[in-house]
Order: structure tokens, then sequence, then C-alpha cells
């Protein structure tokens, strides 16, 4: 899998917030890189962090990804980049877009090489070879049902290159592709009780608000818990205009969600071995560094 951007964050203690005490809350905080999980009550705020991209539709939780498939003969290499939806209750695996160039150019290199060989992964292949064949995806996005991407495609041969890219977005739900202009006019985009004004959105959930304000010089979005008494605990910035919020506390999700969801926000954390914890800045329990992709399989 890949993740375009990974948030870092680290506990704040009770001890070293001011009076008056954090609402206590539960919830979860997602970008198109990563989630936290934060934890707020008279004890103070601490929030974790994972480079998994999660989002929910129809009431279910999943894990969308990159994977890579790649293929390699002595003389030619293919490699792209589909991209996966996990439901995480289940475990079911679907496949929400797959780049048909790449695979269509491999077969138009065997139908003229029949005599290819495929190699196994394990064997290395010639960095000299007359046929190359790129697909690159990112996931720029997740917004309520939708996934936003950019895919980038290369095929380079002896005296000959072409390249082609594109911006697209899938429904999680279906599978198909929705037309970007949509997504401007879904209101689950905002998710449940997400009120929009301005460059804020406000969720009000069992007795606090989540905040996300939208810096557009910045290019970045604080993220602020606040009470009912208009009391404000600013817990960091994310790298989108819309974070997702999925609420754990009111009502309480169920055991057997609850584990789905720790057990696949461990595991991408200890799959990514460029995790690490950054000082924290003040009251901030939520901070990010911009790096390069990382890949995993």
């Amino acid at each position: 899998m890949r993740y375009p951007v990974l948030l870092f964050v680290l506990p704040v203690l009770g001890c070293s917030l001011p009076a008056p005490n954090p609402p206590a809350a539960e919830f979860l905080v997602a970008d198109a890189s990563s989630t936290y999980w934060v934890r707020s009550g008279p004890r103070g705020i601490n929030a974790r962090t994972s480079p998994l991209i999660l989002t929910s539709a129809d009431n279910r939780f999943y894990e969308v990804y990159v994977g890579e498939v790649t293929r390699s003969y002595e003389d030619a290499f293919f490699a792209r980049e589909p991209i996966f939806s996990r439901d995480l209750l289940t475990g079911q695996r679907k496949l929400l877009f797959e780049e048909t160039r790449v695979t269509a150019w491999e077969k138009s290199y065997l139908t003229s090489h029949p005599d290819a060989r495929l190699l196994d992964p394990d064997d290395e292949g010639s960095d000299d070879v007359s046929v190359a064949a790129t697909g690159e995806t990112d996931i720029l996005a997740v917004a309520g049902p939708y996934i936003l991407y950019d895919r980038h495609i290369t095929l380079e041969r002896e005296a000959f290159q072409q390249s082609d890219s594109s911006r697209g977005a899938i429904d999680i739900r279906s599978g198909d592709s929705v037309p970007l202009n949509a997504l401007v006019r879904d209101a689950t985009m905002l998710g449940a009780g997400g009120v929009r004004r301005g460059n804020e959105v406000r969720w009000r959930h069992g007795g606090y608000d989540v905040v996300a304000r939208w810096d557009a010089k910045r290019a970045e979005t604080e993220v602020i818990l606040r009470d009912l008494r208009k009391h404000e605990w600013v817990l960091g910035v994310v790298n989108t205009r819309l974070p997702r919020l999925f609420w754990l506390d009111t009502p309480k999700v169920d055991t057997k969600l609850r584990l789905a969801l720790t057990t696949a926000f461990e595991k991408a954390r200890a799959e990514d071995f460029g995790t690490q914890l950054v000082k924290r800045q003040g009251s901030q329990v939520l901070a990010h560094r911009r790096r390069p992709p990382a890949s995993r399989l």
C-alpha cells in the first residue's frame, strides 16, 4: 500500500492543559493519508496516529489502500497500482480502480513476443529493457463515500515515450466512477451532523463540538475541540480541506467493530516503518510533516 502523506501526533498529558478540563470525547479524525484516534477527558487529551486511510459508507467501515502489481520479463517491465477497499468487519476486499492501459500494453507485448518468460518475483530483471510501462496512482482525498485519485501512466520503448495523466473519483459503495462536479453537490461529504459556514465545518456530538477550520494560505485545516461553553482546544492541523469524523463514544461502538478498528489501526502502524513522533508545539496534539510517499506490500 502507498500512503501519500503521513501525519504525526504526540500525546498531551492532562497536567499540561490549563483549566477548564476538556470534555469527555472519543472519536477518529481521518484525512487522505492518516487516521487519528483522539481521546479527551478530565486527565487531558491524547491522540495516536496511523497511516490508515479510513472511510465509511452505509454504516460500514472500510480501509482504502493502493496496491502494487509488478510483472517483469527478461526484456520488459510492467507495473501498475490498483486501488482497493477492505471491509473492516468481514475482511472482504474489493477492487475499485485498475489501470487497464498498462495491462493492454503487456498483452500487446506478449502478442509480439510469444516466447517471453515471466520472471519469478525473486529473480532480478535487467535494468536495460526494451519496453517499460508503469501506472502510478495516488489517493488525493477521501470525502464521505468518495475517493479522489490521480493516475499517471508512462510507456517507454526504444526511441519512443508516451505518457498520460488524469484525475478521477470513485464511489466506494459501488466501485463506479463519479463525475468530479457531483462531489461538490453531495451533502454526504460533510458527514452526519456537519454544518458548513464559510471556511469552517462544525460537527456537534454528545455535548461537544469538533471544528475544522480551513486555512487557504497554509493549505491545511486546523482541527479544534470545543465544549458547549465555547472553550476551545486546538488539536492541530491535517492536510485536507474536509477531514472525516467517526464517533466512538455516543453511542459506543460495539465490541466487534472496536476490535476491527483497533486491529486495522495497529496493523497499519506496524507496517509503516517511517512512523515517528515529532515534538509537540504548544498544546497541539496533531502536527504534520510532509515527506515522500512510502510503500508497503
